[in-house]
């Protein structure tokens, strides 16, 4: 019992520091650029708790599934006396809206790099994309891959570190694959490498069967490593994202909030003391604030990626759109997404028995 609380707590805290960062991107881009503020809340529904600050409110909401920063003039036409004297957003130039737009999204990307580089930093050596050991029973060995040979592309995509490797050989694995190593300062281009197969929860991936050589770290290596593996994550999340959309993944790849806190839940169970717990809730930390940037910033109205796209159509136009029609748009839109939220909710409390 006191396991799962704790599991609980530890998924509020992720998700509400994570929401915190996100809507404070948005929160100090408009301060920044002079849009007054009413509220800055953490959480949806009825407010547990106000804070009057020197320009707005701060207030903590009953669900922690999102948060809002209320900039004047955004979503109510008629701004209440006490905020009339402050700018509303609307009345500033179409490109400083689509920064404050994006200042969320940058945020949770910009954070999933600052975790990334303590991640690495944990690291005994950075791993390099050089073949050093096959794995027994391995099967790409006797499709060309060799020993000290330098993965540089897999299908096309160029490597920067080791997960690159490892996710398309786990996304594509599932038929033969074109590699390009560098082999004694040349490269050469292996055509239709093998791997074997692994079947997760009724889906089919690839399964990397080797190891690769490390190098000791530096600051330099570090900050490298962990830009490029953020970036590794961003393309995987964009990648996963086509997959589901496609069909290959289907509806039960898709979870919320009740799914990462199952996962959360057994992280916490199955790691081995508090540094590989740590380690491995930073790595949920990275992947969920990678999401929730790359998520919001899909083309849908009521997220960020809609909004942004409003004000590329106003930048085209030079005039914004009838504010009926972006009104009638959002409110069917809301009406889908919660109705998706509410479906991926019973659907992860289902998966929990």
């Amino acid at each position: 019992m006191l396991g799962s609380l704790v599991s609980i707590a530890v998924t509020v805290l992720i998700f509400g520091f994570l929401i915190f960062i996100h809507e404070f991107g948005h929160y100090i881009v408009a301060r920044a650029f002079g849009v007054g503020v009413i509220e800055f809340s953490i959480g949806m529904g009825p407010k547990i708790k106000t804070w009057k600050g020197k320009y707005n409110d701060f207030s903590i909401r009953a669900f922690p599934i999102g948060g809002f920063v209320n900039m004047v003039g955004e979503y109510d036409e008629e701004i209440p006396e006490e905020h009339q004297y402050k700018i509303p957003l609307n009345e500033r130039a179409v490109w400083k809206r689509i920064l404050i737009v994006i200042a969320g999204p940058i945020m949770n990307l910009l954070l999933a790099y600052i975790v990334m580089i303590a991640l690495v930093s944990s690291q005994n050596a950075i791993g390099t994309a050089v073949i050093g050991a096959f794995d027994e029973n391995s099967v790409s060995d006797q499709y060309g891959l060799q020993l000290n040979d330098e993965i540089i592309r897999v299908n096309g995509k160029k490597i920067h570190c080791f997960e690159d490797i490892s996710y398309k050989v786990l996304s594509d694995g599932i038929e033969p694959i074109d590699i390009v190593v560098l082999r004694n300062g040349e490269e050469v281009y292996l055509e239709d490498v093998c791997f074997a197969q692994e079947k997760i929860d009724g889906i089919v991936f690839g399964k990397i069967d080797f190891r690769v050589y490390g190098e000791k770290k530096t600051v330099g290596n570090v900050m490298r490593e962990a830009f490029w593996k953020a970036g590794s994550t961003i393309y995987m999340t964009l990648d996963s994202l086509i997959d589901t959309f496609s069909g290959r993944y289907g509806i039960d790849a898709v979870g919320g909030p009740v799914a990462v806190g199952d996962e959360i839940n057994t992280v916490i169970k199955e790691s081995d003391g508090f540094t590989e717990t740590m380690q491995n809730l930073g790595t949920l930390i990275v992947m969920i604030s990678v999401s929730l940037g790359i998520c919001n910033l899909l083309p849908i109205p009521v997220l960020d990626g809609g909004r942004l796209l409003f004000y590329i159509i106003e930048a085209i136009r030079r005039k914004p759109m009838n504010p009926k029609y972006e009104q009638a748009i959002c409110a069917v839109f809301t009406v889908l997404l919660l109705a998706l939220m509410f479906f991926v909710l019973m659907k992860d409390i289902a998966g929990l028995f």
